[in-house]
């Protein structure tokens, strides 16, 4: 088990990175604890070897990216609930997504995935 940690906006982000192995696959599994409290996990099977520039950089990419989708969806519904709407009207998603794209939580996702690209990390 490998832990990454990166702190952003006061915030700690924890990759828990682990590998497992059955008779017939093995792969990487990774957690991304906020503070201390699981919001996501991914797993990735590999039938041979990987292509990654180091260990568990693809594992902890998609779990930030199911971590960018869990708050791509919140916003988008607390856009609609918000303004009272039930849908979105011609134009007006693709406006409340330029917005999210300016968001503080769309900022940190940008710096976790520099992070992962650099591997800039403490452990």
């Amino acid at each position: 088990m490998e832990i990454r940690v990166k702190k952003v906006n006061g915030k700690k982000f924890e990759f828990v990175n682990e590998y497992y192995e059955t008779s017939n696959s093995w792969g990487h599994k990774s957690t991304l604890l906020i503070n201390g409290a699981e919001w996501e996990s991914a797993k990735i099977r590999y039938y041979n070897r990987t292509w990654e520039c180091y260990t568990y950089q693809s594992v902890m990419y998609k779990v930030l990216e199911a971590y960018k989708e869990r708050k791509l969806k919140r916003f988008l519904e607390n856009y609609l609930y918000n303004n009272g709407k039930t849908r979105f009207g011609k134009g007006e998603k693709e406006k409340t997504l330029k917005e999210f794209e300016k968001s503080e939580d769309n900022k940190i996702i940008r710096k976790l995935r520099k992070a992962i690209e650099t591997r800039n990390f403490s452990k």
